[in-house]
């Protein structure tokens, strides 16, 4: 844990809603983030520092909207473009937020599976806590 005049430091994984889509964060990493305000936060925001880390998870043949056989280098440039331009704005979201409330925070996108991601950035980064959604999973699933 940090020294007692350091901020607490909050890992999020945070991720898109599959209903609305980007920007807008999923039901269950919304919930985390009024859990984590309303327990942990509550009236101290200049106790915590938060970090936001989105996950984006590549095709498994690299292209995400459209068959390989027809897209083409530039087709895949574009869409690696779009996919990063979307995560930013999911970031965006929980930058707002925290700005408003007067809360530190830092965000930032990374890609690959992300169990394998969330655990490599806990490492990277050693926050105090990590805070994750359930994702409509079950205990034993999670």
């Amino acid at each position: 844990m940090a020294d007692s005049s350091a901020p607490t430091r909050v890992m999020m994984a945070v991720n898109e809603s599959s209903l609305k889509r980007y920007p807008h964060p999923s039901i269950s990493c919304r919930a985390a983030f009024d859990w984590t305000l309303s327990k942990l936060i509550r009236s101290n925001t200049g106790g915590f520092h938060l970090l936001f880390l989105h996950v984006q998870v590549p095709d498994e043949d690299g292209f995400d909207d459209m068959d390989s056989i027809y897209a083409s280098p530039e087709d895949f440039h574009k869409m690696k473009q779009r996919d990063k331009i979307r995560g930013l704005h999911l970031l965006e979201y929980f930058v707002n937020q925290c700005h408003q409330l007067g809360i530190k925070c830092e965000a930032w996108i990374r890609q690959g599976d992300p169990k394998e991601v969330i655990c490599s950035e806990v490492k990277r980064v050693h926050p105090d806590l990590l805070v994750v959604g359930s994702r409509g999973l079950g205990p034993f699933q999670r």
